[in-house]
């Protein structure tokens, strides 16, 4: 029995044992690591947890707010809890090195590292598909469109398209432009129809004249997944009560950006330290939910999903070294289950 399934039978056992849910709702002395239980009210008790976070991110930049208000989240429901944010794959290092516990990044990165996935961050690419002369995906056919390289998701993307709109890559012309930056400025100059952006880059467009979504990663490929919740091996077998808080934490976080715009703005203040205004802000929040990227609906964390997106970044040669494993190594899936059954039941508690 791989060690997803053997997590799986265990939880079946304490969900068992504890008479309801995933985890016990009665109240207990302090925290558990293994044993997540709930305080009379339904919040997660973690009074005496203390959790280390990583995310792959240079600075604070506003579309990872969510990230943010995950750690916010572990300290409302009384953890001791921080962020640290890393360039490149610094912070799934330090979770390796131990000065972390936890990291959201991408998997190819995460998988490389030696980690295991065990909770979604951001389930759809926050890419755009748009066009100042366009309307309609339909009128593709004939017109050039800008994706970054040939790794980038963009390009997974087109395939989306092109499928969507019934075209062959014969029956459009295709401009790498190196970059999604170079992407946006060859838009802005006229010398493409279409380019695949990031959402953020939606403003810039639209400050410097009309421009059409055509589509977003969340339709186009809808199983491109940004980047995931990871942590060591080892660590998730001794912690999984930790790990089922972290993805209660997040399904709280997705929500409010789903649901409660407002909000969303404060912690993305908060979180940039003012570098942006409400309304800077506020235009962020409707540029990227036209992406889609945090849907709590619970998708994103099924193993044909992590095994697809596996696949596609093997395939691109990014999965190196002691990352080329098969998933029942690296998909912990035992949390994620917990964590969204219990959100299911008690959904407006964990809102709140």
């Amino acid at each position: 029995m791989d060690r997803t399934l053997r997590f799986l039978a265990l939880a079946a056992a304490v969900m068992i044992a504890a008479g309801c849910g995933g985890s016990a709702t009665a109240p207990t002395q302090g925290y558990s690591p293994t044993h997540l239980t709930f305080n009379a009210d339904g919040t997660p008790k973690l009074n005496g947890l203390t959790v280390h976070i990583g995310n792959a991110a240079g600075d604070a930049t506003i579309g990872d707010t969510v990230v943010y208000l995950v750690v916010q989240t572990l300290k409302k429901w009384g953890a001791n809890a921080d962020l640290q944010l890393g360039a490149g794959n610094t912070t799934q290092l330090a979770v390796v090195g131990g000065q972390l516990q936890a990291t959201a990044g991408p998997l190819p990165t995460a998988v490389n590292a030696g980690l295991d996935i065990f909770g979604n961050n951001q389930v759809h690419v926050d890419y755009l598909m748009v066009s100042s002369k366009l309307s309609s995906l339909s009128d593709i056919k004939g017109k050039t469109i800008a994706i970054a390289t040939t790794v980038s998701p963009d390009n997974y993307l087109l395939d989306g398209a092109l499928a969507k709109a019934g075209l062959a890559r014969s029956d459009v012309k295709i401009q790498l432009t190196g970059s999604n930056g170079n992407s946006v400025n060859q838009m802005i100059q006229g010398k493409v129809d279409v380019a695949f952006v990031h959402a953020d880059a939606l403003l810039t467009l639209q400050s410097k004249g009309n421009v059409n979504v055509l589509a977003n990663g969340a339709t186009l490929e809808p199983w491109d997944a940004d980047s995931y919740f990871t942590a060591m091996p080892d660590w998730l077998k001794a912690n999984p009560a930790t790990a089922e808080a972290i993805d209660l934490a997040w399904l709280r976080s997705a929500y409010i950006f789903d649901q409660q715009k407002t909000q969303w703005i404060q912690a993305a203040q908060e979180f940039t330290k003012n570098a942006v205004s409400a309304d800077q802000a506020s235009a962020a929040y409707d540029a990227l939910a036209r992406a889609q990227p945090w849907p709590v609906d619970g998708s994103g964390m099924s193993l044909d999903t992590l095994q697809k997106n596996f696949d596609f970044a093997k395939q691109s040669g990014q999965i190196k070294g002691q990352g080329d494993r098969p998933i029942s190594d690296w998909a912990f899936t035992g949390p994620w289950t917990s964590a969204l059954q219990y959100y299911k039941g008690h959904s407006h508690t964990i809102q709140s």
